[in-house]
């Protein structure tokens, strides 16, 4: 069970690739089939080793790394059974450090459900040699740090980030975790508040109802049949009725299972491998170890009497989904052949003679993934997931037995070595090309790894695919069998026909055994003409080539092209010297946002054309050459991204397929199941998580132009196939495109491409060019000197209320930037320690600055089981506490929140992917700042408290002259709270109430769009408007 403490960033890995000079063209030789030789290193570190330390069991040298990792790694084994990895990164501007242990909610008391995931939250509150609760997240945050933890099955991992030069002595407050934590009294009472606020955040999510599903679908006996959140009434009332202490619980599964030996360590650092090694076996070479065994699970979870059914499932959301799961032994132990992913890409892909394809002609699927799920040591699963049509639901049993005639033709056609070595050259590619990811995501990946690798193997185990196992593909294949698995069908059609609540969650459910006949239809080793094995793929790229560097490559973007239909950013990667490029096109038209009908036309333009271009792209996708289309307010963005080599060829064919795309009338059932499935969208977002409704309306009040989604589902009944081509064509031809073309690909080439773009729509007859004043983009509403602004609405399937507190700090300055952003910094810990850990008012607490439609703001969410009106004044009166906070802060204080921002600011983007988000981001909002970070970072010193303060007492604090505020209370149905003390609150709040969205924004003048950092436009459009 993830808890959520702090963002994490995406899930990449870290990888330079030194070997290459970055002037040169050359790469390593080739491989067999693909012109290319993948080399990889047994690394042994050239640095002199330590003596062998009394703590020290071995050393691990050889790990197996890409030629191109800079980084050098050394493997540890201590004396007490702790495994520890270490890696060494001078390039680094951020350390970073994670520890797994390899135990979770499986081995917590079965009448104590939640223990372990409890265990995981009250280790950040306090130990022996550091009491204060907030002791670790307050250095974190001083020193640019962040922080996470989650609890799963059979393990459970923490891990942070960290300033460099503060790494060694956050380390020392992380080792007390696990050596003495104090499980205080009154912080033990108080964080069970926040469990259950854990918890009571996802009773209404469908993704956590049916994983709870599919543990009570299990043996009963077996540990697997568990809940792991916990709430209030396990980890508190229940026990306490018992007469047992949860804090003695605690305290007896942490000295159970925190053992050194089930221990997993990884440092990320600046240091030397030598002194990481003295940093880790000093600081936790001295954990105990216990006499306990890593626990497995060899029992299967499933027995004869719980396969072989059909569990039938009424959700939340208006969803329809199929889900077969197969049982498999634990996979593990292959990763060295993998024949998981052999089958994985066969179920799963989504070419013409696919699973996927059959579905989508027979109008009862648009969507298939399948793959290995990995519960728990010895607990395996295959899943195949369908999402499913109206129609789809009344073909279930049909979809299940495609499922077992693709099951046959694989055993017929045989393990085929051409299909193992693509995914072999794939994953080859991938491995060698990795970006290099945050140290963070790096090393808590890492540790839990390490719970199941070896040593030498836990950089390629997830990776390279070593061997040719056709006898383990047998194998696996013979675990798709009728007999061995369990379907689980997910409609609202079932409602009042279940004879099942589940007791966490509230799901009605049922689970029914499949009659013996539809077993025998299964069973039949017969076929289907349509599904066979996938051609050869065409797009995995063969040339990896590097572009030569100009020596006056400029440093950031810069247009090579601009005419009055097309401008484009252009830059050569200097930085990562990958073989990738990233390409993206804004489409852009103001005929968009003119009423909802035309808003809803252009997202199932872009619906339809992704599900009619699939077909085509999914090898590309499989090749790591990604095509994304997505709508936006304006239009829509297509975004190529992955190995360059090939992306041409795919740019080319998608622009040919916008320009000719017709949408069949003979595939109306496809049209009208998108219809459907916007309807259900827009209707499933009532069902939303309540912070995420109050932000939507945050920005539709605030937005000059934002449509509410009641209004896109009123608009939405009468769109029309003729409807959606006639936009099309309009918007075609009366729109503007700005490029941004980023990594391994020279201007010549470059020019090429926006060639390719350009050129059709120029030869369109009819085209007309956007005049200036057709290409502003929306504006912010500005509330009024001392305003306070509040709008309430209500939530029907949450038990959780919502406050959102907005204020406005002006337009953007590189100085205000700093300033707001700054106040942030300071704030955000003694933020979520008051609202959250110690008034404990709901589990999702949190403050930020922002940047929107060039307008700065701070605000502060809070998701609460308390009354938004209660909520309200807490953070009004948290509010109240900043002056003294600022003012008792030392100038050293001070200092250290400026150099922690600092820090975050000129953290680099780890991958050429991530860098084009920093570029594309300025590219999205026209500020084409494209060295902001250092910019601001240089402002940022110039700043001093008294700054601060004057902010404060301007525009933060209640008195403030030019506060700004905007309220935002998302209010449950499900509790009942006093509407007399709300209204008495509201009164008190001085608040106006927003009745009506459209009037409020009549009363409002707008704020100035911000002067782009850079020119642009071609100076014979430019007009006074």
């Amino acid at each position: 069970m993830r808890c959520l403490r702090s963002i994490v960033f995406s899930l990449l890995f870290v990888l330079l690739i030194a070997v290459f000079d970055v002037h040169s063209t050359n790469i390593p030789p080739h491989i067999q089939r693909h012109d290319m030789v993948y080399k990889y290193s047994r690394f042994f570190s050239s640095s002199k080793s330590l003596a062998m330390s009394d703590k020290v069991e071995r050393r691990v040298d050889d790990i197996e790394k890409s030629i191109g990792d800079s980084r050098i790694y050394r493997g540890l084994e201590m004396k007490n059974g702790l495994t520890a990895l270490l890696i060494s990164d001078p390039d680094t501007d951020k350390s970073a450090v994670s520890l797994s242990v390899a135990v979770g909610s499986l081995s917590e008391p079965k009448d104590l459900p939640g223990l372990a995931h409890f265990c995981e939250h009250m280790l950040f509150l306090g130990t022996k040699k550091y009491p204060a609760e907030n002791e670790f997240t307050q250095f974190l945050t001083q020193n640019g740090g962040s922080y996470n933890a989650y609890t799963a099955s059979d393990h459970t991992n923490y891990y942070y980030s960290i300033k460099t030069e503060s790494l060694k002595p956050s380390l020392d407050r992380f080792a007390q975790f696990f050596l003495e934590p104090l499980f205080t009294t009154s912080a033990t009472e108080r964080e069970i508040g926040a469990v259950n606020s854990e918890h009571e955040k996802n009773v209404a999510d469908d993704y956590w109802r049916l994983a709870q599903l599919e543990k009570n679908a299990a043996d009963p006996n077996h540990p697997y049949n568990q809940f792991g959140t916990g709430t209030k009434e396990t980890l508190w009332v229940i026990p306490n009725s018992k007469n047992i202490s949860i804090r003695d619980q605690l305290l007896e599964f942490h000295s159970k299972w925190y053992s050194s030996h089930l221990m997993y360590l990884t440092i990320l650092g600046k240091e030397d491998l030598n002194t990481l090694e003295e940093m880790a076996v000093s600081l936790f070479g001295d954990i105990e170890k216990k006499n306990v065994e890593k626990p497995y699970w060899n029992d299967p979870i499933y027995k004869e009497k719980q396969l072989e059914t059909k569990t039938i499932v009424v959700p939340v959301k208006d969803i329809r989904v199929l889900s077969v799961n197969f049982l498999i032994p634990d996979q593990s132990k292959y990763y060295r052949s993998r024949p998981c992913r052999y089958l994985s890409a066969l179920f799963g892909h989504e070419g013409p003679t696919s699973i996927l394809t059959v579905l989508k002609k027979r109008g009862w699927s648009n969507k298939l993934s399948a793959g290995n799920k990995f519960e728990a040591r010895g607990i395996e699963l295959f899943d195949i997931d369908v999402d499913l049509t109206e129609k789809g639901v009344d073909h279930v049993d049909d979809i299940i037995k495609l499922i077992f005639q693709y099951v046959n033709m694989l055993k017929r056609e045989g393990p085929q070595e051409w299909f193992h070595d693509e995914n072999c050259n794939i994953s080859k590619m991938l491995f060698q090309f990795k970006d290099k990811g945050s140290p963070l995501d790096y090393v808590y990946q890492l540790s839990a790894h390490m719970i199941n690798f070896k040593l030498e193997d836990v950089l390629t185990s997830e990776y390279l695919i070593h061997e040719w196992r056709p006898d383990l593909i047998v194998e696996l294949l013979s675990y798709f069998r009728p007999d061995n698995m369990r379907a689980t069908v997910v409609s609202k059609i079932f409602q009042d026909k279940t004879d099942t609540v589940d007791k966490y969650y509230g799901t009605p459910y049922s689970i029914i055994p499949i009659p013996t006949e539809t077993l025998n239809e299964w069973r039949k080793d017969d076929l289907c003409e349509d599904l066979k094995m996938p051609l050869k793929n065409e797009f995995i790229a063969t040339d990896f080539n590097l572009v030569p560097i100009d020596k006056n490559e400029p440093s950031h973007p810069y247009i090579i092209h601009e005419s009055h239909l097309l401008r484009c950013w252009f830059k050569t990667d200097t930085e990562f010297r990958f073989p990738k490029a990233f390409v993206s096109i804004d489409f852009f038209s103001h005929i968009v946002m003119i009423d909802p009908f035309h808003c809803n036309i252009m997202s199932l333009f872009v619906r339809l054309f992704n599900e009619d271009f699939s077909e085509y792209t999914w090898d590309a996708t499989r090749a790591s050459l990604n095509l994304v289309i997505q709508p936006t307010s304006y239009g829509f963005k297509m975004q190529l991204s992955g190995f360059n080599h090939k992306l041409d060829v795919l740019l080319k064919k998608t622009i040919d397929k916008l320009l000719t795309f017709k949408i069949d009338p003979l595939r109306f059932e496809i049209l009208k199941e998108e219809v459907t499935k916007k309807i259900r969208d827009l209707k499933n977002i009532d069902m939303e998580q309540p912070y995420h409704s109050a932000m939507r309306y945050n920005s539709i009040i605030l937005s000059e132009d934002a449509w509410d989604p009641k209004d896109l589902l009123a608009a939405i009944d009468d769109v029309k196939i003729e409807n959606i081509e006639e936009f099309i064509k309009k918007f075609l031809s009366q729109m503007f495109m700005e490029s941004l073309v980023y990594g391994n690909i020279d201007k010549p080439k470059a020019l090429e491409l926006m060639q390719i773009l350009e050129t059709p729509f120029l030869g369109q007859n009819g085209f007309r060019k956007l005049l200036p004043r057709q290409m502003f983009r929306s504006r912010e509403i500005e509330l009024k000197d001392r305003e306070s602004a509040l709008f309430i609405t209500t939530s029907d399937h949450h038990s959780s209320s919502c406050v959102y507190i907005h204020l406005q700090c002006g337009v953007q300055s590189t100085l205000n930037n700093m300033i707001v952003g700054l106040f942030n910094e300071i704030i955000k810990e003694s933020c979520f320690n008051t609202l959250r850990t110690q008034e404990q008012l709901g589990y999702i607490v949190f403050s930020s600055s922002s940047r929107s439609h060039g307008v700065l703001s701070l605000r502060i969410i809070v998701q609460s089981d308390r009354s938004p009106m209660y909520v309200d004044t807490r953070i009004e009166n948290y509010i109240n506490t900043i002056e003294h906070l600022l003012m008792h802060m030392s100038e050293e204080e001070f200092d250290k929140y400026k150099d922690a921002l600092a820090v975050k600011l000129l953290e680099k983007p780890k991958g050429l992917l991530k860098q084009a988000a920093v570029y594309q981001q300025e590219i999205d909002t026209h500020d084409y700042n494209f060295n902001r970070a250092q910019i601001e970072v240089e402002a940022l010193k110039s700043i001093v408290k008294k700054d601060i303060l004057k902010f404060y007492y301007d525009q933060i604090s209640q008195s403030g002259e030019k506060r700004h505020k905007l309220a935002v209370h998302i209010k449950s149905t499900l509790k009942n709270t006093s509407e007399e003390m709300d209204n008495s609150l509201i009164s008190n709040n001085n608040s106006i109430l927003i009745g009506d969205i459209t009037d409020f924004k009549m009363e409002h003048s707008l704020y100035p769009l911000p002067t782009p950092f850079i020119p642009v436009g071609l100076t014979s459009t430019k007009s006074k408007l």
